[in-house]
């Protein structure tokens, strides 16, 4: 009998939640990096744009890292340059299908500017031909969805397309937002599994005479 009790007790004393106590332990961890390439719009055209992603994965389907992503550039052409990044977080829900869907949210800051040709040499005889001015910091909130299809246990190759939302002190900046669609691949661990010991105790019961 208080061997009984002393189970009830302990089972009711356990946190009861919406989606089930197994779903919410961290079973597995892992780690992964995300090489990108996209094309989207930038100042009202679309130009090329590369970054890459360092992301923390639990369970395999929640990841939270950093992102940071910037245009081609190209030395011998006048053209206006844009950068952002920051936190990123991601969702995937069924990481172990074939072909699958994730959900990726940056959250951060990005700036433009305006590069134009300069040629000549610096003040230390080094040849320079970028004179950079009219930087505008801005806020940055870009969704997306991508299209993921599990390669290797180590690699994944996705296919995406989100919309760069962006924001100053002059409110929306039109020339850090657009539409963009990115190619990439992510290289990783990705299902690192938490050995626990488990360490049960038998306590003696005495029997009732």
């Amino acid at each position: 009998m208080f061997g009984l009790v002393s189970i009830n007790v302990k089972a009711q004393s356990e946190m009861q939640t919406l989606f089930g106590k197994s779903k919410n332990k961290i079973q597995s961890v892992g780690f992964y990096i995300a090489p990108e390439l996209s094309y989207g719009q930038l100042s009202g055209t679309f130009a090329p744009i590369a970054g890459n992603s360092f992301m923390l994965t639990v369970n395999k389907k929640f990841a939270i890292g950093a992102s940071v992503l910037g245009t081609v550039r190209d030395r011998n052409s006048t053209t206006t340059r844009g950068h952002f990044g920051g936190l990123k977080m991601e969702y995937t829900p069924k990481p172990d299908a074939l072909v699958h869907v994730s959900f990726p949210l940056l959250i951060g800051a990005g700036s433009m500017s305006n590069n134009y040709g300069f040629e000549g040499f610096d003040r230390r005889g080094r040849y320079d031909n970028r004179f950079e001015i009219d930087r505008n910091g801005s806020f940055v909130l870009q969704p997306g969805v991508n299209v993921e299809a599990n390669m290797f246990k180590y690699a994944k190759v996705f296919l995406g397309a989100n919309y760069r939302l962006a924001a100053n002190k002059s409110g929306y900046y039109t020339d850090l937002s657009g539409f963009s669609s990115s190619l990439g691949l992510k290289f990783g661990v990705f299902d690192y599994k938490l050995k626990k010991k488990i360490k049960e105790t038998v306590e003696p019961v005495e029997e009732v005479k």
